[in-house]
């Protein structure tokens, strides 16, 4: 029975709680942290200039009857003031980062968990960020990059005017329209976005900075490569750590130097390199990434040596319905036009 006349139950159809955070979640689990809803809505009451706590009281009995609709007035007062619970956007903030394993579940079953998430109250705070992030890798792993800056144009928006804790959701902002613009736009675009990234870098944690440091290095290092400036992109993977900080971290290192060496001629360092790519890949749980190294080591190998690594990647695509990781395994062996294996 719902607390106002006249308010919805904040169930789905078939009398199942809905899917994702709803308005009476978010409610409810700020009277369990302050104690009851008069606290709520004392701690409202200096943002609400004329209401009384009985009046804010009533408001947010209302509100956790909203379900998943429009939280209106008083949706973005709460979320103004409290935001959402911590756990749910460290969740959120899992599903929107590239280095998250999230990215190496079927594109389909991504969508649709972004899609259940993609709605108020969620849709209406702060920590859309990471849900519109989310999104945006999914576009790039159908290859549609036009939807992907869409939705990077929308992350940033939520962003505007954060403080520094959300610098990480700018970075990924940053690499994923360089990437776009690597594979659409003149260098000179590529570059001026990725000099944007490494000051933001000193302000995230260790595990986060390493593996942002290792993507920016595999975006500059693609525009080397294209230029066939091996042993300069080579000298930008050797600069990496060698310290094992995140597995992601450590494949795009070691991924990166198999290919330096591979265009240099160094065969033997090269598959001992790319080998150990596809370990940090597996330790981290990562099954697009061990595609890609499987992708590197036939490339190394060569066509007939490395049939069965191409084989075994592309089961993975497929598995995965990833276009783009398709589009990696139809080029496996042609090293004419191989940039390198960001």
């Amino acid at each position: 029975m719902s607390d106002e006349p006249g308010q919805t139950s904040g169930q789905d159809d078939d009398g199942a709680p809905p899917a994702g955070l709803s308005w009476g979640d978010l409610v409810s689990g700020l009277v369990e942290e302050h104690g009851s809803l008069t606290q709520v809505a004392w701690k409202l009451i200096e943002h609400a200039s004329g209401d009384d706590v009985a009046s804010i009281e009533r408001a947010l009995r209302r509100l956790r009857n909203r379900a998943q609709l429009d939280g209106g007035v008083w949706g973005q007062r709460v979320l103004r003031v409290f935001g959402v619970p911590a756990s749910i956007e460290s969740r959120l903030r899992w599903m929107g980062l590239y280095q998250s394993p999230f990215n190496d579940l079927p594109v389909a079953l991504c969508l649709d968990q972004l899609r259940v998430w993609d709605r108020p109250p969620i849709s209406s705070s702060r920590a859309r960020v990471w849900v519109q992030l989310g999104f945006a890798s999914c576009a790039l792993r159908q290859q549609q990059f036009a939807v992907a800056s869409a939705h990077v144009a929308q992350a940033n928006a939520a962003v505007a005017g954060l403080d520094a804790h959300y610098d990480i959701a700018r970075v990924e902002a940053l690499l994923i329209d360089a990437y776009v613009a690597s594979r659409t736009q003149h260098e000179a675009t590529v570059t001026a976005l990725l000099d944007r990234v490494s000051p933001l870098l000193a302000t995230l944690d260790l595990a986060d900075a390493a593996c942002c440091q290792a993507r920016l290095v595999d975006q500059r290092a693609y525009q080397l490569n294209r230029r066939d400036e091996h042993a300069a992109a080579l000298a930008l993977y050797d600069a990496l750590p060698d310290a094992d900080v995140h597995p992601f971290a450590s494949y795009r290192r070691d991924s990166g130097r198999a290919y330096g060496q591979y265009k240099l001629g160094r065969r033997d360092q090269a598959i001992a390199l790319a080998e150990r790519a596809c370990e940090h890949a597996g330790d981290g749980g990562y099954i697009r990434l061990r595609a890609m190294g499987l992708l590197l080591l036939a490339r190394i190998l060569g066509p007939s040596a490395g049939g069965a690594a191409v084989r075994r990647a592309q089961g993975i695509a497929e598995r995965l319905d990833d276009a783009e990781l398709r589009s990696r395994c139809a080029k496996a062996v042609t090293t004419s036009t191989d940039t390198g294996p960001a």
